[in-house]
C-alpha cells in the first residue's frame, strides 16, 4: 500500500471512514489492524475515539487448537469482574491491559481450563496513540488501571498520580484487596505531605469521602493525623470518638485537644477529658490542656498531684484542684503527697476552714496513732486552735492527744505551753485517757500519784479487737491470770497496775479470732520511780518498807513506816472523808 499513489488518495477518505466505523464497533483482526495503523493518527483522536481505541491498541490474537474450547476468559487480579470472548475457528481477538492477566478457556458446558495450549500474538503496538487517548479520556477504566499499577508500584507516588488512584477507587470495580492497597498508598501520600516540615495547607478533603469503617486501625490513625494537621478537627474528633485513639501521634493529639477545648469554650466533655489526659501523660500538654484538666479532671491521686505540680510550674490557673485533691487524699487514705498539696493550697488559694481542719485532723491521727512524723507547723496550728477554745471539753480529743504526746517528747516548754499542757492534761485525765506517755508530762504539770505509781501495759491494735490479757507478777506468782484490759482510745488498750521495787510483770496478749485465739504480743514491765514527786509519795514509802523487809533492815523499815504515817495523816487533814 503506497500512500502517495493516486489510487490510495482517491480512497483515503473512504478508508478512514471505514476504519472509524469498525473502530466504534470495537472490531479488530489482522486486516483491520493494518487499516487502523494507516488511518488512525494522534491529531484525529477525540473523546469518542479515546473511549474505544485503547481496547484495539491492546488487542492480542489468541489462537487455540482445541475444538472443545468456545470462549477465552480474561480475569484481572485487580478487578472483580471478568470478560469473555468468543472463539471463532479457534481464534479470538482479546484486549489485554496487564501482563498479570489470567487467561482461561471455557467449553460449551461452562467448564473452565487453565492448562490449554494457546498462542498469543500482539496485533498493534502504538504507545503514542494510547498515551494520547489517556490524556483526552483519563477515565478509561483499563488505562486507569494500568496507570494505577505503575503509580502503586512506586515507592512514593507524585502529586499527578494521586488523582488517578482516587479515580480508580471511586469508579472501577476493584477487588477488596487491591482497593485496600491503593487506599493505603493514598493515605500514606497525604500523611507524608501533611507531615513534611514547613508544609502548607494541602487539599486532603478526599479523605473525608472514604469509608472509615472499612479501614485498618493504622489507616484510620494516619487519616486522623492528616486531618488534624490540616485543621479538619471536628472530622478527626468524630473518628476518634468512634474508633479510639490508641497509637495516635501525641503531638497531633495535643493540637486536636487544644483546638477542641477552645472551640467548646472549656465545657466539660468526658471523651475530650480522656484525650487531654493522654496528652498530659505523654508530656505534650500546653497551657490550654493544663487549664482544662485543672478545671475538670478527677482521677488517681498520683495523677492529680502530677497535674497540679506541672500546672503550678507553668503558672496555669488551677481552680479548686488543690482542694479536690486534698479531699480525695484524706478520704481515700492515700496521703503520700498530702503535705506538698497542702503547702501549695495554702499559698495559692483562700483555704476552706473545713478542709484545713480535716488536714490537721489527719496529721494528728497519723502522729498519735501511726507514729508518723509531723511538721512543726502541725503543732503550731494545734496550739493556736486549742488555745482559742475556752471550754476544753469541746476541743477535738485527737488534737489534745497529739499535742500532749508532742509535749511529752520536748525537753522544755515555754510558760504559755505549760499552761496549755496543764489544761489539756486535766481534761484527758478527767476523761480517763491515760497512756504511758502521760507520766512524762509530770516534768511540766502535776500528774496524780494514782497514775504515776502504776506500771502500764499498752497495746495498739484495731478498734474492734477482742483481746485477753494474762499477767503474772514475778518473782511471787507462777501462774498467769487475767487482768482487765480496757480500750482507752480507738484501737489502743491500756492496763495499769501497781508494782513494787523488785517486781516484774510478765504479760501475754491474745487476740480472739475465728477458730480460736492467737498470741498478739508478750513482754515484761517493771517498777519505775523516775519522778521526783513520786519518790516522796506514800507509794514510795510502801515500796521502801517492802525493800527493807526483804533485806531485814529494821532501822530503814522504822523510818519508812514513820514517813508513810506522816504522809497519810497529811492527806487526811487535806482531804477529810465525809462521815
Amino acid at each position: 500500500m503506497n500512500p502517495s499513489s493516486n489510487l490510495y488518495r482517491s480512497y483515503e477518505r473512504d478508508m478512514e471512514q471505514f476504519a472509524l466505523d469498525q473502530l466504534f464497533q470495537s472490531r479488530i483482526n489482522s486486516r483491520l489492524a493494518v487499516i487502523y495503523d494507516h488511518m488512525i493518527y494522534k491529531d484525529m483522536i477525540d473523546e469518542a475515539i479515546a473511549k474505544v481505541l485503547p481496547a484495539v491498541l491492546r488487542s492480542y490474537r489468541i489462537s487455540c487448537r482445541s475444538k472443545q474450547m468456545k470462549y477465552v476468559i480474561i480475569r484481572y487480579e485487580e478487578l472483580e469482574q471478568e470478560n469473555a470472548y468468543l472463539l471463532t475457528d479457534g481464534v479470538a481477538y482479546v484486549p489485554l491491559f496487564s501482563g498479570t492477566a489470567v487467561i482461561l478457556f471455557q467449553d460449551a458446558f461452562g467448564n473452565r481450563y487453565a492448562d490449554v495450549q494457546y498462542l498469543k500474538t500482539p496485533v498493534m503496538d502504538k504507545a503514542d496513540l494510547e498515551k494520547k487517548c489517556f490524556e483526552i479520556y483519563p477515565a478509561h477504566p483499563m488505562l486507569c488501571l494500568t496507570a494505577c499499577k505503575k503509580a502503586a508500584d512506586k515507592e512514593m507516588p507524585g502529586e499527578e498520580e494521586i488523582p488517578i488512584l482516587e479515580r480508580a477507587i471511586n469508579e472501577l470495580s476493584l477487588c477488596d484487596l487491591y482497593r485496600k492497597q491503593l487506599l493505603g498508598v493514598i493515605i500514606g501520600y497525604y500523611r507524608r505531605l501533611a507531615g513534611e516540615e514547613n508544609s502548607t495547607q494541602c487539599e486532603c478533603s478526599y479523605l473525608l469521602t472514604l469509608d472509615i469503617a472499612a479501614m485498618t486501625r493504622r489507616e484510620r490513625l494516619l487519616v486522623c493525623e492528616t486531618l488534624i494537621s490540616q485543621n479538619y478537627l471536628e472530622e478527626a474528633y468524630g473518628i476518634l470518638k468512634v474508633y479510639g485513639c490508641e497509637g495516635l501521634d501525641t503531638g497531633r493529639l495535643a493540637k486536636l485537644c487544644s483546638k477542641m477545648i477552645l472551640q467548646q469554650m472549656f465545657d466539660e466533655d468526658d471523651f475530650l477529658m480522656g484525650l487531654s489526659f493522654q496528652v498530659f501523660a505523654g508530656g505534650k500538654a500546653d497551657s490550654v490542656v493544663l487549664d482544662y484538666l485543672c478545671e475538670h479532671f478527677n482521677g488517681d491521686s498520683d495523677e492529680m498531684f502530677r497535674l497540679l505540680t506541672q500546672a503550678v510550674s507553668a503558672r496555669v490557673e488551677t481552680y479548686d484542684l488543690e482542694e479536690r485533691l486534698m479531699c480525695q487524699m484524706m478520704f481515700s487514705g492515700k496521703t503520700e503527697h498530702l503535705d506538698q498539696t497542702f503547702l501549695l493550697y495554702s499559698k495559692r488559694k483562700r483555704m476552706s476552714e473545713i478542709v484545713v481542719k480535716a488536714y490537721f485532723t489527719v496529721k494528728s491521727i497519723g502522729y498519735f496513732l501511726r507514729h508518723e512524723t509531723a511538721d512543726p507547723q502541725v503543732f503550731a496550728y494545734l496550739e493556736a486552735t486549742v488555745n482559742r477554745i475556752e471550754d476544753m471539753e469541746k476541743a477535738p480529743v485527737i488534737y489534745l492527744l497529739a499535742l500532749t504526746l508532742y509535749y511529752s517528747q520536748c525537753r522544755e516548754l515555754k510558760e504559755d505551753q505549760i499552761r496549755l499542757c496543764r489544761r489539756m492534761t486535766d481534761q484527758l485525765l478527767g476523761d480517763g485517757l491515760i497512756f504511758p506517755y502521760t507520766k512524762k508530762l509530770s516534768r511540766f504539770v502535776p500528774v496524780p500519784q494514782s497514775v504515776m505509781d502504776k506500771a502500764m501495759i499498752c497495746f495498739e491494735g484495731n478498734r474492734d479487737d477482742k483481746l485477753e490479757l494474762l499477767v503474772r507478777i514475778l518473782p511471787d506468782e507462777e501462774e498467769f491470770h487475767p487482768e482487765e484490759f480496757r480500750r482507752v482510745y480507738q484501737g489502743i488498750f491500756v492496763c495499769r497496775k501497781v508494782l513494787f521495787e523488785g517486781e516484774t510483770m510478765e504479760y501475754q496478749i491474745f487476740r480472739q479470732e475465728i477458730g480460736g485465739r492467737r498470741l498478739a504480743a508478750e513482754g515484761t514491765v517493771s517498777c519505775e520511780l523516775t519522778s521526783p514527786n513520786l519518790k516522796e509519795s506514800r507509794f514510795a514509802s510502801l515500796n521502801d518498807m517492802g525493800l527493807c523487809l526483804s533485806m531485814k533492815e529494821e532501822a530503814g523499815l522504822k523510818k519508812s513506816m514513820q514517813e508513810y504515817l506522816m504522809r497519810n495523816a497529811a492527806l487526811e487533814d487535806l482531804f477529810p472523808l465525809a462521815r
